[in-house]
């Protein structure tokens, strides 16, 4: 088999590896509700999403270190770029962050380039001193792709809490409300009850709307007490009676139905100011757990290359060539 056939099948296989990367970042990009909502779902995103991090980085590796000369090499990085684009979709977000990958190849193919040459004997420890540089540019890329992807999004429809962070907050509310609520009906009672429900939930307000900016804050925060209101005068409705435990359920699940949506329309009024900024903050949350982990299974590609370099040369692949070089140097005279 010709050097340059050889060439080819590795050129292949980066192309491969790289268009799946591609199509795992148009689900990143597409999944944003799902990274914002933990659940077992997520597992099978962040799984496939490692597993395209690491066969590009197996796959470039072999590249790097193998096909000749450094223009060959480039140009196979560059069909790669351009598998990652169609793979992912045609746009001028993608172009960018594909592009910005392909820069990182480079550095990357010229880095294992020049250390190989420098060194007496082939060792994979200069795919292991440059390929930070690769990942970082995988994980910018996935990053980029959820930031575009969610940016799009609140454009569309604006912001909406992470379902997760209203179930929280309404758990709290609910165990709060249950433990004010009265066995007994009555209108002291029920007066107490009101009284006290209504001072946590105005210090809770109160919370939430120092974040409004001083334009809105005072209409907003007259909307999110007229809709308390309406929710407490029906809870006053039904508490009215004596109170059995599956009354006690319809009640809360009519209060909290009312007081979600008055507490969602406070946090929106909060927000909606900073709304752009939102996908650009979870992407860098997002980039710095991304960046841990990768840097923890870095040494995966480079122990799977350690067994991969002499079975390649076992079957006939590569072979070891001794050079000699002439070295000029200085002495004195």
């Amino acid at each position: 088999m010709s050097k340059e056939l050889k060439s080819a099948l590795f050129a292949v296989l980066l192309i491969a590896v790289s268009y799946y990367f591609g199509s795992v970042c148009e689900r990143v990009g597409q999944s944003y509700a799902l990274i914002l909502s933990p659940s077992r779902q997520i597992l099978g995103l962040a799984i496939r999403f490692l597993l395209a991090v690491g066969a590009v980085a197996l796959t470039a590796g072999l590249v790097a270190a193998l096909v000749r000369p450094l223009w060959a090499c480039f140009l196979i990085f560059a069909l790669s770029a351009l598998a990652m684009l169609l793979g992912w979709e045609l746009a001028a977000s993608s172009g960018a962050l594909t592009a910005a990958y392909f820069i990182a190849s480079l550095f990357y193919a010229q880095g294992i380039a020049g250390e190989l040459d420098n060194r007496l004997s082939f060792s994979v420890r200069p795919i292991w001193h440059v390929q930070p540089i690769l990942l970082m540019a995988l994980v910018i890329v996935a990053c980029g792709s959820f930031y575009f992807g969610y940016a799009a999004e609140i454009n569309r429809e604006g912001f909406s809490i992470p379902p997760f962070l209203v179930e929280m907050v309404m758990g709290k509310v609910e165990e709060e409300v249950t433990k004010v609520l009265p066995e007994v009906g009555g209108e002291a009672a029920i007066a107490m009850f009101r009284e006290q429900l209504e001072e946590a939930l105005e210090e809770m307000g109160k919370e939430v709307g120092r974040l409004l900016p001083e334009a809105i804050r005072d209409a907003s925060m007259a909307k999110f007490r007229g809709q308390l209101e309406r929710a407490l005068d029906e809870v006053e409705r039904e508490a009215g009676k004596r109170l059995q435990a599956a009354d006690k359920e319809a009640i809360m699940a009519r209060f909290r139905e009312q007081f979600e949506e008055a507490l969602t329309e406070l946090v929106k009024e909060a927000i909606r100011p900073y709304e752009r900024w939102i996908p650009l903050v979870f992407a860098i949350s997002i980039f710095v757990s991304l960046v841990t982990i990768t840097r923890l299974l870095s040494w995966i590609p480079i122990l799977a290359l350690r067994g991969i370099f002499p079975l390649l040369t076992a079957l006939g692949v590569t072979k070891i060539v001794i050079e000699t070089r002439q070295v000029k140097r200085l002495t004195l005279g």
